[in-house]
């Protein structure tokens, strides 16, 4: 029933359910983000959140500062944290997800005080030291993929107003205690993800290439003495492949000071 309702939205061009004003559908539709169900969840409610409030403009600015508040709280992204493999993972990482469709909408209309804005960055900083929950694809269940979610999330908290080097860097390091603390080697992308909002940050002029660069100097290779060593060190080579690889891409920085840095972490790079 709640399916068909959903999908009784999309076929109408995301019009609002008869009866709902915008707040009130939404925070319906919010209700289905920890479900188990990847049709439910991904297919139909987040899809459907993507476009009332990205395409077509639902909510006032006040609305969606309240429904920010909601997706950072201990009942959304915090909800049962700690927890390594659980169904629960799914309300954390689709909460991160609706708080990336938020701080689009506020980079766009400028709605959220810097108050507000900074308690979420702070959030978002806490919930990738607290995550223990790193699967990505769930059989049966769909995608829990937390690293990549709160990156896109940490994209749109570097491209902000407020943010600037100080903020950056705080959050250059939760990103690089993503790659290091999983606890596994990454299978779906999720370094690339990762690397999505570092270099927005040179990109932007928020963190000169030379203060990436000394970032990246600080980051040290583990041994290969055990499987959790070998997994760590698997999963920075990964990352400082796609990092320098995207800054090679769109032009940024001095070539030779990249190739230094992955010969860093890669010594057979050729000179």
């Amino acid at each position: 029933m709640l399916k068909e309702q959903l999908y009784e939205i999309i076929r109408h061009d995301y019009a609002l359910p008869k009866g709902l004003d915008e707040f009130e559908a939404v925070q319906q539709v919010i209700g289905v983000l920890g479900s188990t169900d990847a049709e439910l969840r991904d297919e139909l409610g987040y899809r459907i959140l993507a476009n009332w409030l990205l395409r077509k403009n639902f909510l006032t600015g006040s609305q969606l500062s309240v429904i920010l508040e909601q997706a950072i709280s201990d009942d959304m992204l915090f909800f049962k944290i700690g927890e390594a493999e659980s169904d629960h993972v799914f309300k954390r990482t689709f909460s991160a997800l609706l708080i990336a469709l938020i701080l689009i909408r506020d980079n766009r209309e400028q709605f959220l005080s810097e108050a507000a804005f900074f308690q979420a960055l702070e959030r978002i900083n806490l919930y990738c030291r607290l995550e223990k929950d790193y699967r990505s694809y769930v059989e049966g269940k769909g995608w829990a993929h937390g690293p990549a979610h709160i990156s896109d999330a940490i994209d749109e908290c570097v491209r902000h107003r407020f943010t600037g080097l100080d903020e950056c860097a705080r959050l250059w390091d939760s990103l690089v205690h993503l790659i290091e603390g999983a606890p596994h080697v990454y299978d779906a992308e999720e370094d690339e993800r990762i690397t999505i909002p570092i270099i927005a940050m040179v990109e932007s002029g928020k963190v000169p290439f030379s203060t990436l660069c000394e970032w990246l100097e600080r980051i040290e290779l583990p041994a290969e003495n055990d499987l959790t060593s070998m997994t760590r060190r698997i999963n920075i080579k990964h990352f400082i492949r796609c990092l320098t690889f995207g800054l090679l891409g769109k032009g940024l920085g001095k070539v030779e000071d990249l190739i230094i840095i992955e010969r860093k972490f890669n010594p057979f790079v050729a000179d």
